[in-house]
């Protein structure tokens, strides 16, 4: 029967018994094994038999299903073969088969000080040519790019190997978080049950960066610990994984049938094995966490691309009525939204809004919004009316946090009117061949959407007058861009720059305003969403 070992956050390793259906893992409750892990889909992956054995399918997971170290959307599994969900590793066994040491418990060892020799953090290790030599040739193999898991267990290989272990650990400290894991446990005369170590040494290596040497106390004419009598603890090796002043976890290894002792080079020299070990754990999680942020930042470009699909495809462009509008988010993706949609006889629905905030969170709310907007607003309803009714649907789809301001407008270039509604929003500005004419058209503004249960909008219809005019609507990325001086670009500059040249038509007006802002910011970052939208009647 073939199984699937998982080693659990304790340190202990369970055994899942692979029969003839499928094992679907994931983080849902409902799945077969449940992995509680930030990193694991709901619905991860599933391992199948089949006529040759195993095979596991990725279920299309947000980080991908990884064997021995590749990403893989299916893969044959074999003896030995390594599945990582998330941060979850788990080895296929294709017959089960005797396992060793199967947990860690750390235990209090009276009067272990008796028997154990520190050596601070601060002490150089201290080593003859030939094991320097050794450390030099090992250089490479521990600290080359591999996945976690593969690193440690080739680590514990060389351990058992140069220092004769019979009994040996490593434990880990996640990038977050004070808690040890337990990765890599071992017992070399195949003997189920628990790997008993001190929990004293184990502290001062995580804690203090001390590495530690256990005597045969015997040997070494100490009366022997009760605690090492009875775990049968002839000598052991204790010392951090450390780099950069931060403590990554612990080496452990013991003997409990040899009477030879373990000395303070033997300390020395793990320790220096243990360097080599942490540049490669720190090696593997730079790789891991560059390569969930270059998919971090491939699925932020997409979303981007499909929020460029939420915005009109065309405008209006024709003798009645020009319409340009221009959105650059101060993030990947946008928080402000802008809307231009027919509402037949040659009248218009216009909406400009703003979500608090930037980022995946504003642009989500904003989609919400969008989707409202285009099912509900009509020439027919009173725009008061549709403000009340998107009030609601934000303020139940989201918490006090989070609100929007919009203003919406429906324009009928025949009759040269504008009917306008605000919710917290600024105001349109009416730009005329002549100053003395322009004007902030005027409406009771309400509240921003989301903020009440009880909206109590108002709009108005306004007059726009027989001569060419040009309505420019924005968000507060327009008057709150700030240059390095931490000076606004402010709404008297907007102004003033809206009536350079007396040009009313609507793309060279974005374009001057844009120009205008990035000359006056200079090299400072855009900090907030900028969203302009102009409608001009010849």
């Amino acid at each position: 029967m073939s199984e699937l070992w998982l080693t659990t956050h304790d340190g202990r390793t369970d055994r899942i018994t692979l029969g003839n259906g499928e094992l679907v893992i994931g983080r849902d409750p409902g799945c077969d094994l449940c992995l509680e892990d930030v990193g694991v889909s709901r619905r991860h992956a599933v391992i199948r038999p089949d006529a040759d054995g195993y095979v596991v399918t990725d279920l299309g997971s947000k980080n991908g299903t990884q064997v021995n170290g590749q990403t893989l959307p299916f893969a044959r599994l074999s003896d030995g073969d390594v599945v990582v969900c998330g941060t979850r590793s788990m080895v296929f066994h294709q017959r089960a088969t005797a396992v060793s040491s199967t947990s860690v418990v750390l235990a209090d060892h009276d009067g272990a000080e008796r028997s154990t020799h520190y050596a601070s953090a601060r002490s150089e290790p201290v080593l003859p040519q030939q094991r320097l030599q050794v450390l030099y040739e090992l250089s490479d193999r521990l600290t080359r790019l591999r996945e976690p898991g593969e690193l440690l267990d080739d680590a514990m290989n060389i351990c058992f190997d140069m220092f004769h272990f019979e009994r040996g650990a490593v434990a880990v400290r996640p990038p977050q978080g004070r808690n040890v894991e337990w990765p890599v446990i071992r017992n070399a005369t195949g003997a189920e049950g628990e790997l008993t170590i001190s929990r004293t040494i184990v502290a001062r290596a995580l804690e203090q960066g001390e590495r530690s040497v256990v005597v045969n106390a015997e040997t070494a004419g100490i009366d022997p610990t009760v605690s090492m009598v009875q775990h049968g603890i002839r000598s052991a090796l204790c010392v951090p994984l450390e780099y950069q002043g931060q403590i990554l976890g612990v080496i452990y290894g013991d003997r409990t049938s040899s009477s030879a002792c373990y000395t303070d080079e033997d300390m020395d020299f793990l320790a220096g094995l243990a360097k080599q070990v942490s540049i490669g754990l720190v090696n593997s999680r730079l790789h891991d966490e560059r390569r969930l942020k270059l998919q971090l930042e491939s699925e932020i470009s997409l979303a981007r691309e499909i929020q460029k699909q939420l915005f009109p495809a065309s405008l209006p462009d024709n003798d009645a009525i020009h319409i340009a509008a221009l959105n650059e988010p101060g993030r990947h993706v946008s928080g402000d939204y802008y809307d231009v949609i027919d509402l037949g006889a040659g009248r218009v629905g216009l909406l400009i809004a703003d979500v608090t905030g930037k980022g995946v969170a504003s642009s989500l709310l904003m989609a919400n919004l969008q989707a409202a907007v285009r099912v509900t607003l009509n020439a027919s309803r009173q725009l008061d009316d549709l403000l009340d009714q998107w009030n609601s649907l934000i303020y139940r789809n989201t918490d006090a946090g989070k609100f929007v301001t919009c203003l919406v407008a429906i324009v009928d270039p025949a009759k040269r009117t504008a009917t306008i509604g605000s919710a917290g929003h600024f105001l349109p500005y009416l730009v005329a061949r002549d100053p003395n004419r322009s004007h902030e058209l005027t409406v009771d503004r309400g509240l921003p959407l989301g903020i009440d249960r009880v909206g109590g909008y108002y709009s108005r219809t306004v007059e726009l007058g027989p001569d060419p005019c040009t309505l420019f609507a924005y968000t507060d990325g327009v008057v709150e861009a700030m240059n390095g001086n931490d000076e606004l670009f402010g709404w008297d500059q907007t102004r003033d720059v809206l009536h350079q040249g007396g040009v009313l038509t609507p793309q060279p007006m974005l374009k001057r305003v844009r120009s205008a802002i990035s000359s006056f910011c200079g090299p400072t970052p855009q900090s907030d969403d900028i969203t302009m939208l102009a409608v001009h009647l010849p």
